[in-house]
């Protein structure tokens, strides 16, 4: 299972928050920096998390160092399992 996270949490990302045509290896970029990701698209991202992975992520989770870089919120997922 571990070992399908990441890819599983890429293609959400691309899909939900890339525009089509647009240029970024998501697994190296900064979600936040790169403005991929804002304030509201953490939510979404955390709402996918916890239906796809089948865990709850608690509002002291919810914070920019856990949803910085793939790497990030694998490890955060990794964690709740």
């Amino acid at each position: 299972m571990a070992e399908d996270i990441k890819p599983a949490v890429i293609e959400y990302i691309t899909t939900e928050f890339v525009p089509d045509g647009t240029d970024v290896d998501i697994a190296t970029a900064n979600l936040l920096e790169e403005e991929i990701v804002d304030s509201l698209g953490i939510f979404t991202l955390v709402s996918f998390i916890e239906d796809k992975f089948g865990v709850t992520v608690e509002p002291e989770e919810v914070n920019l160092d856990n949803f910085e870089t793939v790497d990030s919120v694998v490890s955060l997922i990794q964690g709740k399992m």
